[in-house]
């Protein structure tokens, strides 16, 4: 008898995480299916947006799902999943970046051609401009900014990932913003007269 209702007629799209994460917890592949359905193009989107390179987004990805999946029997329905992934992807990217050594940007560096709400907004002002300073932002900054404005996520489902308080990434948003603002001021793209 299956008391969660996981047979062959099992609606997966219709089921909250929670119920999906038993089931995962119970070995149900489908589960798994549906959270990497529902959850895989946001952590990319962050991924690639956070670290620029299409390959290492896509990695971390991998490494973040398959930490899912690793640790299936030991997850909380209580907790945010999204949240929950959000926090490993940012840690997996922030191992990678401590591991590998500074690279010089050229062109040959794939990026995402998927341009996202802050960027569709960043092409009327200078696309090359914010994409430098958000890259500048401090990690911290620049992951609250990311996870706020490009993946929509709630101020508590940020500090969960960050580990830090609301008003820790309240402060974050603020300081980023300025600072982006300051930065945008100051480019040369922006300056009147400029090329």
């Amino acid at each position: 008898m299956d008391i969660f209702g996981l047979g062959v007629g099992t609606s997966w799209k219709k089921m909250d995480d929670a119920a999906l994460i038993i089931a995962l917890s119970q070995g149900k592949e489908r589960a798994f299916s549906e959270l990497v359905r529902r959850y895989q193009p946001g952590l990319y989107h962050f991924a690639v947006r956070f670290c620029g390179i299409n390959e290492e987004a896509e990695d971390a990805v991998q490494e973040t799902l398959l930490r899912l999946f690793k640790n299936r029997h030991r997850l909380e329905t209580t907790g945010s999943i999204r949240a929950f992934l959000y926090k490993v992807c940012r840690n997996v990217l922030i191992d990678a970046a401590r591991k590998k050594r500074p690279e010089p940007l050229g062109e040959t560096v794939d990026r995402d051609p998927t341009p996202s709400a802050l960027e569709s907004l960043s092409h009327k002002e200078g696309a090359s401009a914010i994409s430098q300073a958000l890259h500048r932002l401090p990690e911290s900054q620049r992951t609250a900014m990311l996870l706020r404005h490009t993946e929509e996520l709630s101020y508590a489902e940020i500090a969960e990932v960050m580990n830090t308080s609301l008003s820790a990434v309240e402060s974050l948003l603020v300081r980023g913003r300025r600072t982006l603002r300051k930065r945008l001021a100051a480019s040369p793209e922006r300056r009147p007269g400029a090329p």
